[in-house]
This record gives C-alpha cells, structure tokens and sequence, in this order.
C-alpha cells in the first residue's frame, strides 16, 4: 500500500482551528485539551495519533497523555504514562528545543530510545515545543505507529499548522494549570477552614469572633455552654452582652474598649450565665486582619477558672487557717496583729491583744491520745468562737495556745471577757470515752495602742504575761505592765535560756559525780556512783544546775541538756568502765516522752560499746506519774537491753505505792525531805522504812538520799537500806576527781 497524501485548502484548517478553540476555552483538564486538539489535527493533517507531552511530573521523566482505542464508536479513551528522558536523545533535544522535532523514523534514528521505540511501535515522531512568556512546560506531538501506517514524513505546511495549534494549546493548558492550582488552593483553604472550624467546635474553652463593630459572629458550642445562651440568641448581640453581670459592665466595658483599641492583653473577668450564676473566666484576646494588616475581626478564647480560683481559694485559706479548728492560724495571727497595730498608728484606736494557753491539756492529751487532745481543741475553739463579738479575732498560734485581738476595746473592758472566758471553761467538763476531764485556762493580756512599741515586743510581752499566769498556779489572768516585778523574774529565766543556748553551743556545760556507797560493805564492786551537771559561766564560775533548770524544763531544752550529759556520760563510762559498778544517769521529764531521745539513747548503746549493765537511768516519781504509759514502755524498752532504772525522789508523791506496781523499776531512791529528817522525825523514819520494805518485798534495791550526818547513816543501816547517798558519805566532785577518790581509797565506807 502506497503512502496517503492530503491536501485541504485554508478554510478547512481555519474552520478546523475555530473549532478546536472553542473546544479549548471549554477545557478545565488536560483530557479537554487533548480531546480538544485531536479533531482538528485528524481533520487538516490526517494523523490519527496525537499527544500531550509534559514536562518534569514527575522530575527526570516527561509524562505523556495520548488517546487509545476504547473499541467502541465515538469514543477514545485517554492513557498516561512516564518516559525517562535518561539516555533518549530525542527527549533531551526537546526539553530545550525552540523548534519542531521530527524523526522520520523511531527505528532508525539514532536519537531515539529504541526500547521505548520497540514497545510503543513508533515510527514518525513528529514534536512541537509549547512555550509561553519564556516558559516551556511540555510539547504537543504526532505520528505514526507500527508497520500498516509506516513512516510518514510531514510537509513544511503540517509543521505550521502544527505550530499555530500548539500556540492555542499553551494558552489553553496555562489556563487549565493556573485553574488547578487554584482549585488545589481552594480547596487546600477549604481543608484548612473546616480544620479550624472543627477545632473551634471541639474546643473544650469556649472562643468567640466579633465584627470590628463589636457585633457577635460566631461562639463555638462550648462557649454556649458557658453561659447557658444558644448560638441563635447570641450572634448579633453587641456590648453590653447579656453574659455580661450588670454589676461588672464598668469592668468589662473598659476591657473591651482595650481590645477594640488592639490592647490584647490576657485578662480575668467575671461573666454571667443565663441563670444568673456568675463565674470567673480567663480570656485570650486577639485580632484577625486581613493581608494589608487591616483588621477585620476580633476573636478570643474563654475559659471558665472556677475549679482553679476554688483551688487558689483553698489554698490561700490553708495558708492562713488552722485545719483542725478551722480558726486562723499564727500567720493570720501576725496579719491581724500588725494591722491592728497600724491602726494605733493612724488614729487614736486602742485594741487588747490576749495570749492563752489551755491548762491540763497535756493531762488529756498524755492520758487519751492525740485523738482526744485534737477533740479538745476544737470544743475549746469553739467555746471561745461564742464567748467573743463578731468584731473580735480568735486563732490558734501553737498546739495548745490561742491568740485574741480584741477590737477597740480597753484593758478595762477586756478583763471581764476573759473572765467570761475561763468562766465558760471552768463549768465545761471534757468527756472522752469513760474519762472526764476539768480544763482551764491561763491568759495573758496586753494593751495595743499607741505606746505600744513594735509587734514583735505585743507578742513578747503576751507570751510573757501568759507564762507568769500560769506561774502564779494556773487559771489566771496577768495584765502586761512595764514595771511588773514577775515580768521582770521571767525576762530572768529568759535570760538562763540564752545562756543554756550558749553553753550546748559551745560546750560550757561539765560532769560532775557523787558517790553511792553501799550499807553492806561485802557488797562493793566498783565504784557507785550518780552522774550530776553543772554549767560554767563567762568567769568559769560552776552554776549548779538549780538555777539553770527550771529555765530549761520551762522552754524545752531538758531533753537537748539530756543528750549532752547521756553522749559525755558514755564516752566516761567506756574508758573507765573497769573500776565503775554503776553509774546512774538522771533524765528529765520531757526526755520520757520523747521518741527520738529514746531512739538517741538506743543507737548510742548501740554503737559506744557501753556495757548496758553498768547503767541506770534515774526518772522522777512525779515525771513517771504524769506519763505513766510512755515512762512504762521507757522503762521497759532499756530493761530489755540490760540497763537498770531507778524511780528518784520516791515518796513524794500522794500516791506512790499504788503507781510502784505498774512501774518496773530496779531501785527506788528514797526522797530526802524523808531521810535528812528521820533522825528528829518518826513519821520521816517510818517513811523510810516502809519504803524500803515495800522495795524489799517487790525485789528493788533501795537507796536514800541526803545522807548528811553518821546518825542518819546508823539508822539506815538498822533499817537495811541498800545504800546511801550524801554529804556523810560523799561531797559531788569532777568525774576524775570521783574515780581517784575511789582508786585511791579514800571514799567513805560504812
């Protein structure tokens, strides 16, 4: 079969070229424009296979999007598909070319990629560049494929029409190009919107969006739910809003005008439900504006902070409320205090300022509990609520110890407030279990008015006047005056504590003991021995510890004292411990119940490498009684580890037999107001001989103390006590005095 020819005068073409650009303005994809094209190159040229080619999609690979027979009539369908421009010639010509690219035939061209060439049955290749404002993006082609239409080379006026089409197809496909990109925008912007829309929607903390004339446009669901309006009953509303409390539109309107003036300054504000409820809110605002920086709308977030400022208000009532009686605490205490005294300041106002501390607390406390003790507090607490005015101030400022700011009352006035006071506790009784218990109160009172001097010196001065209350026997009250004489023996007392400070500081503190001599003289083996304490002053003068003490048993520094003279008391012990029997600690009252000292005392037998048979720690009748529980289960706790324990000053008390049996002791030391006197006194003699009978039938020791003269010494031996202790027997001394003493001899025998 020979090759066809055709030949088509101008007016077939251009009719054919007016037609394919109507087809073209239609376009909206690249299939429109290859359908579009198609019929007028079939038309005017005779080629029936045709193709866009387009270039870089992917990159390294143009793409090219031709027709295929779809096996029915009147209908082409279109395939895609990537050709690597890699090792074709062909390829790499047109990517730059500005003119036609003709291969006559694909099989014999040296520029073709004759793989390709083989699997699509190329023959005439026939390629027009399609440019636009410098731009190249892909080529328009034609040809021939396989052995029936064979090769068939184009004439110069093909190639022009060829030209004038690929000059309407670049227009076209930069149309459909620029449409697909904004489609893609469109719908990119689409995505984007519903994803804010949905966010705004979802948002747990209410949003909302204003016109720039402050008329509401949109709320979000959670915003409704805030305020309890519907979305319909809210768009459309401008200030003031119906979620606005009419108390706070003062507040609100000038927030709103800060915004309006693009003041976006995070805020608390106070809005209003429907219901009228109000609640605290934290509100973000900001501003939408436009590309050329204008505003266009306002939109903020709300979040309801109730939960928080409830947790704020909790938090800050903690701060300064006492949790068990729900009274203020110290810290308020120090608040009221300080304006109470800047009111002093400021005008002619004059307030009281009471300190109390409840009497017997420790008794009920010691003897029921802590549960018991908390009880107590809070029935106290509330006495006292009920007693005062509304206008006065009660707290609670330490475990058993309440604070009173009496407003704008008198010294004169305030007296029989107090009074009324402890009268209401004096007809309260305190019942816990099967127990009932009397409660009093000590109070101390000051003036607060203007020659008060500082806060610090009201507190000084109450805390003060409160101590000499319960000095002069409890269930008093003591008025604060400058020149008071039992102020002035307190700020004594106070002055020891300094001076006890000092000396645990810096070591000041010094051992002294006193020989315990055994009666039966078979019976020594070793030296008997009580430890006792001194202080030296800034001299180096020996204080005896009465008048230290009492100052140190008043302010909790017994215990600190303790742990001193048990530390230096066992390291004397261990390098001595071959010519020591016994060596006898005293322990003071406070000691007994404190659990760490007897922690303290454990660890150190522990470690020191003390013989524990060597020692034994002596506690009062009186210290025992009080904490009859805790010094049972202190004694108890030594004995198991092989220390003895001795109950000083036996005797003294009322009841004292009948508390020995529940107290398993080892030795009873008979108090001395009982043995310096038995010589003159029968009833002292008969004292001592009881006791020491009772000791004996119980399996104690017994050993009297203030031993001062031989006739004492004689009836003690008549009597059988153990042994003795005192001047007739030996003076106190230094430690290494003592044990010289002993080694040498020269203690007294009897």
């Amino acid at each position: 079969m020979g090759k066809p020819t055709f030949e088509i005068d101008n007016r077939v073409a251009t009719r054919a070229l007016l037609e394919m650009c109507k087809r073209l303005e239609r376009a909206w994809a690249l299939d429109d424009i290859l359908h579009g094209m198609t019929p007028a190159i079939e038309d005017v040229l005779g080629y029936r296979h045709s193709w866009l080619a387009l270039f870089g999609h992917p990159p390294g690979f143009i793409n090219v999007i031709s027709h295929v027979d779809s096996g029915q009539a009147q209908k082409r369908d279109v395939k895609s598909m990537n050709i690597p421009v890699a090792g074709d010639a062909m390829l790499e010509e047109l990517l730059t070319a500005d003119h036609v690219v003709v291969v006559e035939d694909a099989r014999t061209d040296p520029r073709t990629n004759k793989e390709v060439v083989a699997h699509l049955q190329n023959r005439t290749i026939i390629n027009v560049p399609l440019v636009l404002a410098d731009e190249r993006f892909g080529a328009i082609g034609i040809g021939t494929f396989g052995d029936i239409e064979g090769v068939r080379p184009p004439q110069p006026w093909h190639l022009e029409f060829l030209q004038t089409v690929a000059g309407h197809v670049a227009v076209a496909l930069d149309r459909v190009r620029f449409m697909a990109a904004r489609k893609k925008a469109e719908e990119a912007l689409q995505q984007t919107l519903d994803l804010t829309n949905n966010v705004i929607q979802s948002m747990q903390d209410g949003f909302l969006m204003l016109d720039t004339q402050g008329i509401l446009v949109e709320v979000n669901p959670a915003f409704c739910a805030l305020v309890g309006f519907t979305r319909e009953e809210l768009l459309g509303q401008g200030a003031p809003y119906p979620y606005w409390p009419p108390e706070e539109i003062g507040s609100l309107q000038e927030a709103f005008s800060a915004a309006g003036e693009e003041s976006f300054a995070q805020m608390e504000l106070i809005l209003m439900r429907k219901n009228g409820e109000r609640f605290p809110t934290f509100i973000s605002p900001s501003a939408v504006r436009n590309p050329q920086g204008q505003t266009v709308n306002f939109i903020a977030t709300v979040k309801d902070v109730s939960e928080r400022k409830k947790a704020e208000d909790e938090i800050r009532f903690q701060a300064l409320h006492d949790e068990l009686t729900g009274l203020g605490n110290r810290r308020a205490f120090d608040q009221i205090l300080s304006r109470a005294f800047a009111q002093t300041r400021q005008s002619d106002q004059h307030h009281v300022m009471c300190y109390l501390d409840i009497d017997e607390f420790k008794v009920v406390n010691d003897t029921c509990g802590h549960s018991a003790g908390d009880e107590l507090l809070r029935q106290v607490a509330r006495l006292f609520t009920e007693a005062l005015r509304g206008d006065d101030h009660l707290c609670r400022i330490g475990g058993d110890e309440f604070g009173i700011i009496l407003q704008n009352q008198t010294v004169e006035q305030a007296v029989p407030v107090a009074q009324r006071l402890q009268a209401g506790l004096a007809n309260y009784r305190f019942a816990w279990q099967s127990q009932t218990f009397g409660v009093g109160v000590s109070i101390g009172m000051v003036a607060l008015d203007a020659d008060s001097e500082s806060v610090e010196a009201l507190m000084q001065a109450a805390d003060s006047s409160c101590y000499v209350a319960k000095d002069a026997g409890r269930g008093r009250i003591h008025v604060y005056a400058k020149d008071d004489q039992a102020l002035t023996q307190r700020h004594g007392v106070m002055e020891w504590v300094s001076r006890i400070e000092h000396a645990l500081m810096h070591d000041r503190l010094v051992l002294f003991a006193q020989p315990i001599v055994p009666l039966a003289p078979e019976a020594t083996r070793g030296l008997h021995c009580e430890i006792l304490l001194r202080m030296l002053d800034d001299q180096d003068q020996l204080v005896a510890p009465g008048l230290f003490m009492p100052a140190a048993e008043r302010y909790h520094l017994a215990t600190r004292i303790d742990r001193w003279v048990v530390s230096h008391a066992f390291d004397w012990l261990l390098a001595h411990q071959a010519d020591i029997e016994l060596c006898s600690i005293n322990l003071s009252g406070q000691s007994l119940g404190d659990t760490p000292f007897m922690a303290f005392v454990l660890q150190s037998l522990g470690s020191s490498g003390v013989p524990a048979d060597k020692l034994c720690f002596e506690i009062t009748e009186t210290a025992a009684i009080r904490n009859m529980h805790t010094a049972t289960h202190f004694i108890d706790t030594l004995r198991q580890r092989g220390c003895k324990l001795s109950l000083d000053d036996f005797g003294s008390g009322l009841s004292s037999f009948a508390y020995l049996r529940t107290l398993p002791v080892d030795v009873l030391k008979i108090d001395g107001q009982f043995v310096k006197d038995m010589a003159q006194d029968p009833v002292s003699l008969a004292m001592v001989k009881s006791i020491h009978d009772i000791g004996c039938l119980m399996g104690k020791q017994t050993v009297a103390e203030f031993v001062e003269n031989d006739a004492i010494l004689e009836l003690l031996h008549g009597i059988g006590v153990h042994y003795a202790q005192g001047y007739a027997v030996g003076y106190p001394q230094p430690l290494d005095a003592v044990l010289a003493q002993y080694r040498a001899g020269l203690l007294k025998r009897t």
